[in-house]
């Protein structure tokens, strides 16, 4: 009968031991998860401050362009914005620009957009290059950076 108790207790002490194991992993696996958890959600919450912009304090609006492409069979028509971080030298009364310097800056404008092909306007990395080719132009055409942001405002191609 000793030999039975002996058998037992060493039974139920090995069921304890494994109880007391099984607790501990689930406890180490519960901190890994919420860790884990804790490190993604504060890791996207940090790059998405990151992304934030800040939008220009002023725009001004272009006329309209019609522009033949450079393919010869396709044209463009276009109204732009310009995102400005500080009032443009030049401008006019109610965020129109003067006649000196908005001539220089149509110009640009027709000569990037007509060096274009159909095919390197239609997708979206298309139109984003080109948007950064026209703010580099500018920026150039103007002497230093002014212009933060171009903005299509209407886009047709045909």
């Amino acid at each position: 009968m000793a030999a039975k108790k002996a058998g037992a207790e060493g039974a139920s002490g090995g069921g304890k031991n494994k109880t007391i194991i099984f607790l501990v992993i689930g406890v180490v696996l519960g901190a890994v998860v919420a860790f884990g958890a804790s490190t993604m959600i504060l890791g996207k919450n940090k790059g998405e401050k990151k992304e934030e912009k800040t939008l220009p304090e002023h725009t001004i609006e272009l006329d309209e362009f019609v522009v033949n492409l450079a393919d010869g069979s396709h044209y463009a028509k276009v109204s732009i914005a310009l995102g400005l971080e500080k009032p443009m030298e030049g401008g006019g009364e109610g965020g129109k620009l003067d006649a000196k310097i908005l001539a220089p800056i149509r110009d640009t404008v027709i000569t990037v957009l007509s060096s274009k092909s159909m095919e390197q306007l239609v997708s979206n990395e298309g139109k984003a290059k080109l948007k950064e080719e026209l703010k580099e132009k500018l920026n150039e055409l103007l002497g230093k950076e002014v212009v933060k942001e171009v903005y299509f405002t209407s886009l047709t191609l045909q």
